[in-house]
C-alpha cells in the first residue's frame, strides 16, 4: 500500500481454515477501507498455509510461526510488521459488522484523540456441537466518555476480551505487547496497564462484532478454565501496588471474585477456599458486589448458559424449532 492505513487488522489463527476465511471475508467486506490485514498461522497443520498463499496481496500479510506459540506471540508478532497507526485485534472465529473499522474510525476523530477504543459486541454462546445457546449484547450507550485511568479500570473485567478493541500501534509496542507468559488473560493484564498509565480510551455504543464462546461440555475439563484463574492471580500480582490503592478497592475485589469462581468451576476447591478467606478479609461478600459479579463474570456467564442448555435439552429431547422457543422464557 502506498500510504500507512489507517487500521491494521491482525488475526491470529491455528487450525480453522473455514472460521478463519470469515473472519477475513468480514474484513473486506467493511464500509471504511483504511485497513491492511495481517493473519498469523500459529503452526497449523490444516489448510491454512494453502488458503494464505491463495489471498496474499499488498493489502493482506501472512506469517507463519514454524510451531505453536501462543495466541500473545501470535498478536505481537503480527503488530511488529503492521504499518497502521491503531491495531484491531480479531479472533479467527469472531466476525466483524461492516460498520465496525467505520465506528472506530469515527472515535478516532473526537479529541482528545483516543490511545485505545472499542466497540460493543454480540455474544453467540455455542454448545459443543456448535449450537448458539444463548447470546448478550453489549450496551455502552450510558458511559460518559473520554474514560482516562482509573476511570477505565471498573470496565476491565467487562471488556475482557481482545474482540472490537484498537490501541494506538505506537503504544502497544512501547507497552512491551501482550506478556507471552500468559496463555489466557493476556488481556486483562494489557488493560490493567492501560488504566496504569493513564491513557485515554473511547467506546463506540455501536455493536461492531460478532462473537463466538465455546464451551466444552465439562467446564472443569476446559483448559482455558483450568489455568485461568491461576492466571489471573498472577496478573494480579504483577499489578499488586496499583491495585492494592484504596481507590482500586472495589476493582481488585471483583476481580478475586472472579477467581474465586474459577477455581470452583476447575474443581480446586483448596485454591478456591483460599481465595475465600481473603474475600472474607476484604468484606468482599456484599450482596452488591455478588450481584454485579454474576452480571459480568464471563465464568458465571458460560457456567449458566451451559445450565441453560441442559435443562433446555432434557424437556424438549433436543428438539430444534421448539427448543430455541422455549430456551428464551428460561
Amino acid at each position: 500500500m502506498a500510504n500507512a492505513p489507517l487500521f491494521s487488522v491482525v488475526i491470529p489463527t491455528y487450525n480453522r481454515v473455514t472460521k478463519l476465511q470469515r473472519a477475513v471475508g468480514s474484513v473486506e467486506a467493511q464500509s471504511l477501507g483504511d485497513y491492511e490485514i495481517i493473519i498469523v498461522d500459529d503452526g497449523s497443520s490444516d489448510g491454512t498455509s494453502g488458503f494464505l498463499d491463495a489471498i496474499r496481496s499488498e493489502r493482506k500479510t501472512a506469517l507463519r510461526n514454524v510451531k505453536n506459540s501462543g495466541v500473545s506471540a501470535a498478536r505481537n508478532n503480527g503488530v511488529a510488521v503492521a504499518k497502521g497507526e491503531y491495531v484491531v485485534f480479531l479472533d479467527d472465529d469472531d466476525v466483524l459488522r461492516p460498520n465496525a473499522l467505520a465506528a472506530l474510525a469515527a472515535l478516532y476523530r473526537l479529541e482528545p484523540t483516543p490511545d485505545f477504543m472499542w466497540g460493543g459486541r454480540k455474544v453467540h454462546q455455542m454448545d459443543s456441537g456448535g449450537l448458539d445457546v444463548h447470546t448478550r449484547e453489549d450496551d455502552w450507550s450510558s458511559i460518559a466518555q473520554p474514560l482516562k485511568g482509573t476511570q477505565f479500570l471498573p470496565f476491565v473485567l467487562r471488556i475482557a476480551t481482545n474482540s472490537a478493541f484498537a490501541i494506538r500501534r505506537t503504544l502497544f509496542l512501547e507497552l512491551g505487547g501482550f506478556d507471552e507468559q500468559l496463555m489466557v488473560s493476556e488481556d486483562r493484564d494489557l488493560f490493567v496497564r492501560l488504566a496504569e498509565g493513564g491513557f485515554t480510551a473511547r467506546v463506540s455504543s455501536d455493536t461492531i462484532i460478532d462473537v463466538d464462546e465455546h464451551f466444552s461440555d465439562s467446564l472443569s475439563r476446559n483448559r482455558g478454565f483450568r489455568i485461568g484463574p491461576k492466571l489471573d492471580l498472577r496478573v494480579i500480582e504483577k499489578h499488586r501496588d496499583y491495585l492494592q490503592r484504596p481507590e482500586h478497592r472495589d476493582f481488585l475485589t471483583k476481580y478475586l471474585l472472579v477467581v474465586f469462581s474459577g477455581f470452583l468451576n476447575a474443581g480446586d476447591r483448596p485454591s478456591a477456599a483460599r481465595i475465600f478467606r481473603e474475600l472474607c478479609k476484604r468484606h468482599g461478600l456484599s450482596l452488591s458486589i455478588v450481584k454485579s459479579y454474576l452480571r459480568y463474570a464471563p465464568e458465571f456467564r458460560a457456567l449458566k448458559a451451559l445450565l441453560r442448555h441442559s435443562v433446555v435439552r432434557r424437556l424438549t429431547g433436543g428438539a430444534g424449532p421448539a427448543q430455541t422457543k422455549r430456551e428464551r422464557r428460561l
